[in-house]
């Protein structure tokens, strides 16, 4: 498995709607059953069962809280790991704020902010449920897997509720790095345009359109260079909408995409091993997390860990970026 990302193994799938009346014990061994037959191995299916991969109609559920009895003409989804996946730990510096009933967190790359399809248990969101002992603790907005940085969560529904208004009327704003090859042409510039669903055999995948039309999402992002090392450049990009993979598709419209997101044309290197993760990190943010009116701001900002930019390791990069200056006001 040299060759294959510990941290983001591939999801196998099967489905099917049950034909009558299952209790649970016989909806288990019907599953069981169905997932043998189709090449799932034994390990497979116990992981399955405890990440809380199967779904009916649409709802997932870990074994222990399957319901007592299985309605006939439920659509069943079963999600399983070709391979458990390497476990990414959330260290306690982590934690940049916890406060006014809301939580910042510097997500480390390859875990996810909430659950997926595949597990309900391995993610952002559950890890600090747990710690903070907070079960009503939701993110407010998501990065990608490969992406770290800043995240904010809340702690209660209402806070949730009010930070996701913030976010959608662009009061949130947020900057991130990237290392990107080749070197962009222009010292600065934006790009926008409509983003949309692209057809991918396995992948979630968007592609960038010019024009409005059914599913294209108006989205936004402006982009400063910063440096060039080692043939990666370093770009600063605050996106103003916050559409999924929205920085990673501007980019690679442009031509430079950025290092490590094979998804969206960036090669990588032969020989890396563990794969290299997608070069994204989101560095700042500001936000006002005081509900009283009139509160000031806070701004956040996330330490950049040790797999992102190696070219700038020997300058730290939060502070080559203060050094240059944050471009945009």
């Amino acid at each position: 498995m040299s060759s294959a990302n510990p941290w983001d193994p591939p999801v196998l799938r099967k489905g099917w709607v049950t034909e009558r009346r299952l209790s649970r014990t016989e909806f288990l061994d019907d599953l069981r059953a169905r997932l043998a037959d189709a090449g799932f191995r034994s390990e497979q299916i116990a992981s399955l069962l405890w990440h809380g991969g199967v779904q009916l109609a649409g709802r997932p559920f870990a074994e222990e809280a399957l319901p007592n009895e299985v309605a006939p003409c439920t659509s069943v989804l079963a999600y399983a790991f070709a391979y458990e996946p390497a476990p990414v730990p959330v260290p306690q510096e982590a934690v940049l704020l916890d406060a006014e009933g809301v939580v910042a967190v510097n997500k480390p790359a390859w875990i996810t902010v909430q659950g997926t399809r595949a597990s309900q248990r391995l993610s952002l969101e559950a890890a600090l449920r747990e710690r903070l002992r907070c079960p009503t603790l939701t993110a407010i907005h998501r990065l990608d897997r490969g992406t770290s940085g800043v995240v904010l969560l809340a702690r209660s529904r209402e806070g949730a509720a009010r930070l996701g208004r913030e976010l959608a009327s662009g009061r949130i704003r947020r900057r991130y790095l990237a290392l990107v090859s080749p070197r962009p042409p222009e010292r600065s510039w934006e790009v926008s345009g409509y983003l949309a669903r692209a057809l991918h055999p396995t992948r979630i995948r968007f592609a960038l359109h010019q024009a409005q039309g059914a599913g294209r999402r108006p989205s936004r992002t402006r982009f400063v260079r910063l440096a060039t090392r080692d043939g990666g450049t370093l770009v600063l990009a605050e996106p103003a909408t916050g559409r999924t993979h929205q920085i990673r598709v501007h980019l690679a419209q442009g031509g430079t995409p950025i290092v490590g997101d094979t998804l969206y044309g960036a090669a990588q290197p032969p020989s890396q091993d563990p794969p290299l993760r997608t070069q994204l990190h989101a560095i700042w943010l500001r936000a006002r997390i005081d509900a009283t009116p009139g509160a000031p701001p806070i701004e956040l900002e996330a330490p950049v860990p040790h797999d992102f930019a190696p070219a700038f390791a020997r300058a730290p990069v939060p502070r080559f970026v203060r050094a240059h200056g944050l471009p945009f006001p």
